[in-house]
């Protein structure tokens, strides 16, 4: 529950005052009912406050006369005088229903709402807004608080969390505050300091950080990485915008709009938004997120920290959770005070509408992108192509004076802990905490001596998961305990530096059927070891049996990162085992599954005895350079298996591939014959990623993507001999490949590649290039650059070859329009799959599918075409069950 609360928190701050006076009071509206998470800011010190869930107040200041603001969403914001001194002052105040009032004549020139004319106005500057601010620093106290309102009796039995202190507890209240110094440098690094916390949640992992929402806003295009905000770019497509009306506020005029998803979405908010006139800037927001988990409310109060420059004050984050049957709630508000806040002066503000013909004389030190927002900003009505503009302009007039990014991406927030943070005591917490707790929370709050030594030591370092009902006592026998790890497997740490992990002998991974080697059943394990100061050594052997060949079949690998900074490692690998003609090949499963039921033996297998070795390693960033050899003795197989579950009476197909260059069909001289031989191979890849971004982790390195494509280059020479023939083969090949994300959830990946046999002497069937063909009606886990509609083994070349994929991915294209799929997070896809060869001439498959389905299942159509004449359509389904 606290992992979906953290991703949803927000921005949230507090203050310590020592030797200070109190205003404190309780807010209402006029019907006298409280005002939960109404704003209490004090402009003078920047400095800010909310009410907790009965409305009350409390805030800490020094000797000295203060303009302090009452405000919430949607009221008329009260702001009263007051003269702090010695005497506590109890201030109890009434809010009243703000008047917004339309205008009279308030119509753009082509008559739509006007509140598309304030949002394309707003939407254009959000990357102005996004980028004004150099560097500030805030004091934040934050707290939350949420029980887990209802548990169904099946997951209880099924799943329960044991930590040291004891079990998350259906119906009690957990609850957390709090006090933070936050830094900002622009564009994009945090330091965050916990100067204390306190907290009574029952695992101190996975604390909620304020963070998560601090690096985000409503400014940004995409929120948590997937929803949309209302301020984005392409926001019109997903929201529907109504003017409610505008209000005076001092100096300013507050304008109301209502933000309505034009289709019910997990991606999109509800709810309103009030923006500040000529700024263009949010004064307030009060948005709903629908999602599976249940729903998001997020309210938000900003005011001006500088001139022209509008920073929240104020958060509240109202979670309701239901899924599953379990029934949870939860809620976070924040307290702020901005110590120091440095605007951006390279960020020059767009002149308004309203001041553009005074500015018409100050040309001269304008660049072309100021001088063109200022020409779209004193338009009356903003098309969409205006608004767009307007938004890549401000985005190019904040990033003009930007260098390069640095190819290391560092991490953006610095997590400093004081030692004593958890150590604070209760009188240190009842000075500084800004917002007065409610009945709920201090009844539920841990107490802290004042000594500081806390009254009850949680040991947090474990999180136990204990899977099926469990014995009474909650002990198991060691016999038990045996006989459970033989089967299932365990993951055992043997020393500090050394770990073993167990497959287990009921690995049902490993369980499968085919017509060559019957049931095969096996199990492994894998021993990693630290070598040397960085590095790791991992060794991996496993076996299996196949029944009808009664046939030990294994394989042992072994691999040694020797250097982690350029991923360099040395492999080794040998075995004996029944192998497919086809790298792609058939899913086991999925074999197992047609086989026993449909008495269709898709998956075709020679004998293969092998021994491979290898070196990879970066020879620069973004370029990697393979080395390896291989030795293999082929032999062929036939099928020992006549058992199956139906269709009995049904012959076996034999155990040789459905291919044009065996069966005879295929354009070359002789048809190829299956026979025992022995292969060498050499084979050199040469990888290139320009501009490669990477993390550092200790001495690792971790590639993390690039905006150019990678390029890599094979080279294999291959030698087939036997007692009577023998002959060398070389390929090369070329591949070029992307993927591209473009805004929430959207995607573009494609991959082009070419290769070419050249010196083809006694090339055998395994050698040849096999395009990944597909054709079972359902698929296991996802298949990458394949043809869905030929049958396997079917389409292969031994000498040139061309193939080329693209995949879109959107989470709104077609079906998604539709009522009851538009709330999902289904996304559909439409994909291009062409090859190429001398023999087989041209064939390509368009296609169109719907993926995450209930995160596990893609469903589409594919229609196939061989050169220029149709050939198939089918339905596809594919289950990730990885």
């Amino acid at each position: 529950m606290r992992s979906l609360i953290a991703v949803s928190l927000g921005l949230l701050i507090p203050f310590i005052f020592a030797d200070a006076q109190v205003i404190s009071g309780r807010i209402t509206d006029n019907s006298g009912l409280p005002m939960a998470a109404a704003s209490v800011y004090i402009q003078e010190l920047h400095q800010g406050t909310t009410t907790n869930n009965d409305g009350y107040y409390e805030i800490t200041l020094p000797a000295g006369t203060y303009n302090v603001s009452y405000q919430f969403l949607g009221y008329t914001p009260v702001v009263k005088t007051f003269t702090v001194t010695t005497e506590t002052i109890v201030a109890d105040i009434t809010l009243n229903e703000q008047l917004f009032e339309i205008p009279p004549v308030r119509v753009s020139a082509s008559g739509r709402d006007p509140a598309y004319y304030i949002m394309r106005k707003t939407i254009g500057m959000a990357p102005y807004h996004m980028n004004q601010v150099k560097m500030y620093r805030a004091e934040v106290y934050i707290r939350g608080g949420g029980s887990v309102d209802r548990i169904p009796e099946m997951v209880k039995k099924r799943m329960k969390i044991e930590a040291n202190e004891g079990e998350l507890q259906e119906g009690r209240y957990y609850f957390s505050e709090s006090v933070n110094i936050i830094t900002f440098n622009a564009p994009d690094k945090y330091v965050h300091r916990v100067i204390s916390s306190n907290s009574n949640f029952p695992s101190g992992e996975d604390q909620a950080s304020p963070m998560d929402y601090l690096e985000a806003s409503f400014y940004q295009p995409v929120l948590a990485d997937i929803a949309i905000s209302p301020l984005a770019p392409t926001a019109f497509s997903h929201y529907k915008y109504t003017f409610l009306g505008s209000s005076s506020q001092g100096d300013f005029v507050i304008d109301k709009i209502r933000v309505t998803p034009r289709r019910k979405s997990q991606q999109l908010f509800s709810g309103v938004i009030y923006i500040v006139e000529d700024l263009w800037a949010i004064h307030s927001l009060d948005l709903t997120n629908e999602n599976l988990a249940g729903n998001v409310r997020v309210r938000q109060l900003y005011t001006p920290v500088e001139e022209g420059i509008w920073m929240p004050v104020s958060h509240q984050f109202d979670l309701g959770i239901s899924v599953m049957g379990i029934r949870a709630r939860a809620s976070y508000t924040s307290a702020v005070k901005y110590l120091e806040v440095e605007p951006d002066r390279s960020v020059s503000l767009p002149v308004t509408y309203y001041a553009y013909e005074e500015a018409e004389g100050n040309e001269a030190g304008k660049t072309k992108e100021q001088r063109e927002i200022e020409e779209i900003l004193s338009k009356d009505d903003l098309s969409a192509r205006d608004m767009s503009r307007l938004s890549r302009l401000n985005t190019r007039n904040a990033r003009r004076d930007e260098v390069k990014p640095p190819l290391e991406i560092e991490e953006r927030t610095t997590y400093i802990i004081e030692e004593d943070a958890t150590r604070k005591d209760t009188s240190y917490w009842t000075e500084v905490r800004p917002i007065p707790l409610t009945e709920e929370e201090t009844a539920t709050i841990s107490v802290v001596s004042a000594t500081g030594e806390p009254l009850v030591h949680r040991d947090t370092s474990t999180l136990t998961l204990t899977i099926g009902p469990g014995s009474d006592d909650g002990k198991k026998s060691a016999a038990a305990s045996l006989v459970r790890d033989l089967a299932l497997g365990k993951k055992m740490k043997l020393s500090k530096e050394a770990y073993l992990d167990f497959e287990g002998l009921a690995d049902l991974k490993r369980f499968s059927f085919n017509t060559v080697d019957g049931f095969v059943a096996g199990t492994g394990m894998s021993l990693s070891v630290k070598a040397g100061q960085d590095g790791r050594f991992t060794l991996a052997p496993s076996a299996e049996y196949a029944f009808s060949r009664r046939r030990m079949m294994w394989n042992l690998s072994a691999n040694l990162l020797y250097d982690p900074l350029r991923s360099g490692n040395i492999y080794f690998r040998a075995g004996r085992h029944s192998d497919e003609f086809s790298p792609s090949g058939v899913n086991p499963l999925l074999n197992t599954v047609s086989s026993l039921l449909f008495r269709e033996n898709w998956m075709k297998l020679y004998n293969s005895t092998y021994l491979i070795t290898g070196n990879r390693v970066d020879l620069a960033n973004g370029l990697n350079l393979s080395l390896s050899a291989m030795y293999e003795l082929r032999q062929p197989l036939t099928n020992n298996a006549t058992f199956s579950i139906f269709s009995r009476s049904r012959p076996w197909t034999g155990n040789i591939p459905d291919n044009p260059f065996v069966n005879g069909d295929g354009n070359i001289q002789d048809q190829l014959q299956i026979f025992a031989h022995r292969h060498l191979s050499f084979t050199s890849v040469l990888t290139y990623t320009p501009r490669q971004r990477y993390r550092l982790t200790g001495t690792a390195k971790i590639n993390a993507g690039s905006d150019y494509p990678t390029f890599a280059l094979t080279w294999k020479h291959g030698y087939n001999y036997n007692d009577t023939l023998s002959g060398h083969y070389d390929l090369v090949m070329a591949d070029i490949s992307r993927t591209a994300r473009y805004g929430p959830m959207k995607e573009f990946r494609w991959r082009i590649r070419g290769g070419l046999f050249f010196r083809k002497e006694n090339l055998q069937l395994q050698d040849m290039y096999f395009f990944n063909t597909q054709a079972s009606p359902v698929l296991i886990n996802n298949y990458e650059d394949a043809f869905y509609l030929k049958p396997y083994y079917s389409v292969s070349s031994p000498d040139a070859y061309a193939e080329g994929h693209m995949r879109y991915t959107t989470p709104m294209l077609v079906l998604k329009r539709l009522p009851g799929l538009s709330s999902t997070l289904t996304r559909e896809n439409m994909s291009l799959a062409v090859l190429w060869t001398p023999d087989y001439g041209c064939y390509y498959e368009a296609g169109y599918s719907v993926s995450e389905i209930f995160f596990l299942a893609e469903i589409g159509v594919y229609a196939g075409f061989r050169n220029r004449s149709f050939e198939a359509v089918a339905l596809r389904l594919t289950l990730r069950l990885n």
